[in-house]
């Protein structure tokens, strides 16, 4: 039997819904992950995907699934800085089905950073410069960006992005 949280449910319009993060949906990823997110989990940590899903999990405090059509696309959540900081690492992590969520919902999901910004006044992170998906996905949030500097374990092309509370 599903426990409330694992069925509590935060968007479902035309396919897409958004749920508490499930083990389920951490293996589809894992075995499912996009190139894209493959290269910069390597490039700044040298993670696997089975690695970085597993840190990620553990780490957060607040952690949600997208499905397209019952299918995981796409995990995202914060992660706390410190255990009394104001300040979180917001992540994401896609299958190649993230292709298949349409404008609206993309523009309805800064909802979700807003609900992570009750966490925590200030979100962060790096995105690899090459990932241009997800910086575009970032840009339509409302993220800020500094210039791309050399970030990570390879040392490659990185962009420092940050959301604030109230701005």
């Amino acid at each position: 039997m599903k426990t409330e949280i694992e069925t509590a449910c935060y968007y479902s319009q035309n396919g897409i819904t958004v749920t508490r993060s499930t083990r389920g949906d951490a293996e589809h990823l894992k075995h499912n992950m996009r190139q894209c997110d493959k290269d910069e989990i390597w490039a700044s940590h040298h993670f696997t995907p089975e690695q970085a899903v597993d840190y990620s999990i553990k780490k957060t405090i607040f952690c949600l699934t997208v499905k397209v059509a019952g299918v995981p696309a796409v995990m995202f959540g914060v992660n706390g800085e410190s255990i009394l900081g104001h300040k979180g690492i917001i992540w994401m992590l896609a299958t190649d089905d993230i292709t298949k969520i349409n404008f609206r919902f993309a523009r309805h999901s800064r909802h979700f950073v807003d609900m992570m910004l009750a966490f925590y006044p200030y979100l962060y992170n790096f995105v690899d410069a090459r990932n241009t998906l997800s910086i575009k996905w970032l840009k339509l949030l409302g993220a800020k960006f500094d210039t791309a500097k050399p970030h990570g374990v390879e040392q490659k092309m990185f962009r420092y992005f940050y959301f604030e509370r109230g701005a």
